[in-house]
């Protein structure tokens, strides 16, 4: 049985897909089932928190096969309450001189998949909220992902990222009429996983 891990930033996000799963809670920051073949890591936000917390529990429990990280996202210019699927990871923090712009050579491998059946964008982890940016593509931005990306290639994890846009940075184009209810649920996204 394939051993699923889902790595999500905030209590709120995880419990809406515990309940979806019928996972109770372990601990503070863990739920699983009863086979502990679906568990979910509550990894806090932020890229330093998710690397201490995603590492803690490599180090404790049995590797997972397979590392979905899902949860909310801004963009460029993507409509929100749009799912996404990434497609490639970048550290929206690392501009240092004589370095790969948002790269780390040694992990820039290209582990993330393209989905047929939703949007696929890259996405950007930032230390804070990104409000502006000097990027014209149209893109995602979190503050998660670039971590559990390295720990990923690091430990030879398999890993999906869907992420649910919850803001724009064209605001005026897409705050109007909108839902926010139906924006910040989480369930839908388990029916675009193969799992």
């Amino acid at each position: 049985m394939k051993k699923i891990l889902f790595v999500i930033a905030m209590e709120k996000e995880a419990s809406q897909i515990a309940e979806e799963l019928k996972l109770t809670k372990k601990s503070d920051n863990i739920y699983t089932n009863s086979e502990e073949s679906k568990t979910i890591l509550v990894s806090g936000i932020g890229k330093q928190r998710t690397a201490i917390n995603l590492t803690k529990y490599l180090e404790n429990n049995e590797k997972p096969d397979l590392i979905i990280n899902l949860g909310y996202a801004g963009s460029t210019n993507t409509k929100i309450g749009t799912w996404v699927n990434v497609n490639n990871s970048y550290n929206y923090d690392w501009k240092i001189e004589g370095e790969e712009i948002y790269e780390i050579e040694e992990y820039c491998k290209k582990i993330l998949h393209n989905k047929e059946n939703v949007l696929n964008l890259p996405c950007y982890s930032a230390e804070s909220f990104v409000t502006k940016t000097d990027i014209k593509e149209d893109v995602l931005f979190d503050m998660e992902l670039h971590s559990i990306y390295i720990i990923c290639q690091m430990y030879g994890i398999e890993l999906i990222s869907l992420k649910k846009v919850s803001d724009n940075l064209s605001l005026d184009n897409y705050y109007k009429n909108i839902d926010m209810t139906e924006v910040m649920e989480l369930k839908s996204g388990l029916e675009l996983l193969d799992i």
